[in-house]
């Protein structure tokens, strides 16, 4: 995956691998994964999906 996310323990963007969709509880999509740099668990929220 080519994109980055921000690692809150490296503080900057770096890439995530093992990176997997969820979803939270209250029904927003986020991207959970690991830094590639320090292996810390990384959560994104993702924009939400819009209902047709």
């Amino acid at each position: 995956m080519a994109d980055t996310y921000y690692c809150v323990k490296c503080k900057k963007k770096q890439e995530l691998k093992d990176a997997q969709r969820v979803t939270m509880k209250n029904g927003k999509p986020a991207l959970k994964g690991q830094c590639a740099v320090c292996g810390t668990t990384v959560n994104a929220i993702l924009g939400s999906e819009k209902k047709a």
